[in-house]
């Protein structure tokens, strides 16, 4: 049975077809090129060829490139005025309340994103606990223990939690520690993945409901 949700936040609260997520790249890949001083092209392909080693491209920068200013690197990535980047869904608080499961938010993104991010949707306080990359000393998803950790800390265990992500390796690293989860497919471009690994895929958290009830039988 499952008695509880994790969730990620961006393209999993809220729909990828906002602005926030492709900014929000636009500026990492933008910061790479100017911390190694090479041109924008070199820094895409060089972050696609090396990030799959890592959970973040954060951890990629500080394990090959000795990168030790974490504070600045989410400044740069992460603005106040990413904020404008997202549309208001009235229907999400409603939502989420009407699941009526204890829910718990985790993000490879810094708090203070986080946090941006839930207040603007007016859903912070619906969640247990939200715990961002900070919380494992910069070791996020895929780490069991970037699992495990907020697990412990709201009283949840991995046999009780359906965790939802739009990433592909990090719902497969949830079912690797004995968990069960959700990719979020939004754009339907992870079709191969679901066929092989036998992991469902929604598009949508609303399409949520009807998933619970199968995995409830």
């Amino acid at each position: 049975m499952i008695g509880h949700l994790l969730f990620d936040i961006d393209n999993t609260l809220y729909s990828a077809s906002n602005l926030m997520e492709r900014r929000i790249s636009e500026r990492m890949f933008q910061f790479i090129a100017d911390f190694l001083s090479v041109p924008l092209e070199e820094a895409i392909k060089l972050q696609h060829t090396r990030r799959h080693n890592y959970g973040t491209t954060l951890e990629w920068l500080e394990c090959e490139y000795h990168f030790n200013d974490r504070d600045t690197y989410f400044e740069a990535i992460h603005p106040a005025s990413e904020i404008s980047e997202l549309q208001p869904d009235p229907k999400l608080r409603s939502f989420l309340i009407s699941l009526q499961l204890p829910m718990t938010v985790l993000t490879n993104a810094p708090m203070a994103h986080a946090e941006r991010v839930l207040d603007f949707f007016n859903i912070r306080d619906l969640f247990l606990g939200v715990f961002d990359i900070s919380y494992n000393q910069g070791k996020g998803k895929p780490q069991p223990d970037a699992f495990i950790k907020p697990l412990t800390e709201v009283h949840k265990t991995v046999a009780e939690t359906l965790f939802l992500d739009d990433c592909p390796a990090y719902v497969q690293g949830f079912v690797q520690i004995g968990g069960q989860s959700v990719l979020i497919d939004e754009k339907e471009q992870c079709t191969d993945f679901t066929k092989t690994s036998g992991i469902p895929s929604i598009k949508s958290i609303y399409e949520l409901p009807p998933l619970l009830e199968r995995l409830s039988v």
